[in-house]
């Protein structure tokens, strides 16, 4: 956040909040999700519940105005459909209460890749490309927690790899954003004066 606040140039001031509003839930979750490792389930519970908070006002903030076709969403849709369908027949039979928490976690992180993946076009390619492996490393992130959690406890070095995974797309995402501002236009040609 301390990067953020002062690398940014950012001059829409709700663009800025959303992404400052983001960053503390993320602070906050970490907190609770650190002291439910001891296993205090509703720590663990109340944190995803922040992280849905974080990762819907970076949604928020990634959402554009631009029209798209839906034909563009079709490599997206394909990839979130079998992601939500391995992860879940993975973790099913273990879900118990949880299910309904679960699958409003997952559709918030297919939420957040949409709204990156659509930013292609809208903002530079080095900050679209950071922002999608960000979100791409989160996932990962996610999906390792949720396999210690609900499929198997005993993944190797499963604490080590959430932590670099987590870091390491909060780092790009915010880099991304920094990084980010309209793309040129090739196709406007100067007319040259003979």
């Amino acid at each position: 956040m301390i990067f953020y606040l002062f690398k940014t140039k950012q001059k829409n001031i709700s663009k800025k909040r959303l992404i400052i509003y983001a960053l503390s839930l993320f602070i906050i979750g970490d907190v609770f999700f650190i002291t439910g490792n001891s296993g205090k389930m509703t720590h663990f519970v109340f944190a995803a519940f922040l992280f849905i908070g974080a990762k819907i006002c970076y949604s928020i903030r990634f959402l554009n105005s631009k029209d798209f076709k839906i034909s563009k969403l079709v490599p997206f849709l394909l990839f979130g459909f079998a992601y939500m369908t391995i992860i879940t027949n993975l973790v099913y039979n273990n879900l118990g209460y949880y299910f309904f928490p679960f699958l409003i976690y997952l559709f918030v992180v297919l939420l957040l890749m949409q709204f990156a993946y659509l930013r292609k076009g809208e903002v530079n390619e080095l900050s679209f490309w950071l922002v999608i492996f960000g979100v791409f490393f989160s996932m990962i992130a996610d999906s390792i927690n949720i396999l210690k959690i609900f499929y198997d406890p005993l993944i190797a070095y499963n604490k080590i790899t959430v932590m670099f995974f987590y870091c390491l797309s909060q780092y790009m995402i915010i880099l991304g954003v920094l990084q980010e501002n309209r793309p040129i236009n090739n196709n406007k040609k100067l007319k040259v004066k003979r």
